[in-house]
């Protein structure tokens, strides 16, 4: 038996064992492409994995490569060895000087000369790939591809045995869940730790509206010194459906002031680059929201200044609907509001068209309720929407992951259009894009109360929209 033989059998039944056992699926794959690497002598080996659309390759586990290859930037799948997404193995020779590689510079940096690449698959689909990176020129043999293959199997067989177990674990608990139908395997292989809790949070409010999140994916060279980078700087989350960076801000003034001056310059840097910076106080509002965090347990002594007096706002839902008229003539459409902050608006909004409507109702899940982990519909509606035109009516839409979610429920009832109005706008707080038609008034990003708009089930009956007042539990109003 040859030496490299025995290296193949020596690592093959080490990534077997590993498996086998009770280790995460990100220790599994962690194992692997060590194993691999060893066996066939090169720099080292990478898992990467598509994303939710199939656009892109994230590195999910990695081994001999440094934080800045790893973090260099998102590989566009149909650019960078796309022959193995069709199933196909693919050998570099020259890494310099192949077009097919995205990162010329920092690939030679890394001292990669030479890259063979295989598919991973999961039941005959290719979900990823296995590379291992040579740092000499090398023909990879027949024998080293068939070993990489084997390895990718087996990496397919973690992936997959380690899905299963995401979703079946609720269910041996007895726990409801819904698991995201465009959840990439690459975000299920979840960090096991994170900087702050505030991340952790962060994450699981992601995760209940089912937005694929990845967690510090990329660093950012901000500054140079003697053409090589000196300041970095690391998103804590990419969102890529949104294709959205969000840096959370929720430590020490003074922290908070070099996050902020990393964004500016990020963005003078990196104009194509969308990222989002959650203040202490931003994230504070969001997650009370959902009744998490230091704010939800405020007391609250009444309402303060009034946004929208009643008046202001019948006159304005008048025009709404004036609009709706205009645009729905002869279309008869169908207003679907979701329970229970729009019933206030809803009826008001109706009683003003002068087109016939139809009128339904559905309910969803909240974050933080005792029924699921992932956001999911309570009560669906009752028409039947294929072929209608629907107008989904909400009451407030701030970070747009509610709405993202609903009128991605709405389209699979197969509807011929689908438009959105609102009755307030808070433009300041949005993380997913919101596609409004018509909205009521733009609003800061303040907590607001009344009209249907609620603090914790109080205030829905307030025929204005209002600040809610805060005051130290224990105090008299005035004091």
């Amino acid at each position: 038996m040859s030496k490299q033989t025995h290296g193949f059998n020596k690592s093959l039944s080490e990534i077997a064992e590993a498996v086998n056992s009770s280790l995460t699926a990100s220790e599994k794959l962690r194992l692997l492409v060590k194993a691999t690497a060893r066996a066939l002598g090169v720099r080292g080996c990478s898992i990467m994995l598509l994303d939710a659309q199939r656009k892109r390759l994230v590195h999910a586990a990695s081994h001999g490569l440094s934080e800045r290859y790893l973090r260099k930037g998102f590989l566009e799948s149909e650019k960078s060895l796309s022959e193995v997404l069709d199933g196909k193995t693919v050998a570099i020779h020259d890494v310099a000087t192949d077009p097919r590689i995205q990162f010329h510079e920092l690939a030679q940096l890394e001292h990669i000369s030479s890259i063979l690449s295989v598919a991973l698959k999961i039941k005959g689909e290719v979900v990823g790939t296995l590379r291992a990176y040579s740092r000499t020129s090398r023909e990879f043999t027949l024998r080293e591809e068939m070993f990489l293959t084997t390895a990718a199997n087996l990496a397919g067989i973690v992936l997959e045995s380690g899905r299963f177990a995401e979703i079946e674990k609720p269910l041996l608990e007895s726990e409801a869940r819904v698991v995201p139908h465009h959840a990439s395997l690459a975000s299920q292989l979840k960090p096991t730790t994170f900087a702050h809790p505030s991340e952790e949070e962060f994450a699981h409010l992601l995760d209940f509206y089912q937005i694929e999140w990845l967690y510090e994916p990329r660093s950012f060279e901000l500054r140079w010194d003697d053409g090589k980078g000196s300041e970095m700087f690391t998103p804590d989350f990419y969102l890529p459906v949104l294709d959205l960076y969000v840096e959370m801000t929720t430590l020490k003034p003074g922290l908070t002031r070099v996050k902020n001056r990393r964004v500016r310059r990020m963005r003078e840097l990196y104009p194509e680059v969308n990222i989002k910076l959650l203040a202490r106080r931003d994230y504070d509002r969001l997650i009370a929201k959902y009744g998490h965090g230091p704010l939800a347990g405020t007391k609250t002594r009444g309402v303060g200044r009034v946004f929208f007096s009643a008046a202001q706002i019948q006159r304005r839902v008048r025009q709404l609907a004036k609009e709706i008229s205009r645009d729905y003539e002869g279309r008869h459409p169908v207003l679907v509001g979701v329970l229970r902050g729009v019933f206030c608006f809803m009826a008001d909004l109706m009683r003003y068209l002068t087109v016939p409507a139809d009128v339904d109702f559905m309910a969803i899940s909240y974050y933080g309720a005792e029924s699921g982990r992932a956001v999911h519909v309570t009560k669906d509606v009752d028409l039947s929407l294929e072929g209608r035109h629907v107008l989904l009516v909400e009451d407030i839409v701030d970070t747009g992951m509610t709405l993202s979610f609903v009128i991605g429920h709405l389209r699979e009832h197969k509807p011929a259009s689908l438009t959105v109005c609102t009755l307030l706008d808070k433009k300041v707080r949005r993380l997913a894009e919101a596609p409004l038609t018509y909205v009521g008034f733009e609003v800061p990003d303040e907590f607001l109360v009344g009209y249907g708009l609620d603090y914790q089930e109080e205030y829905r009956n307030l025929p204005f929209v209002a600040l809610m007042s805060e005051e130290k539990p224990g105090t008299e109003p005035g004091t």
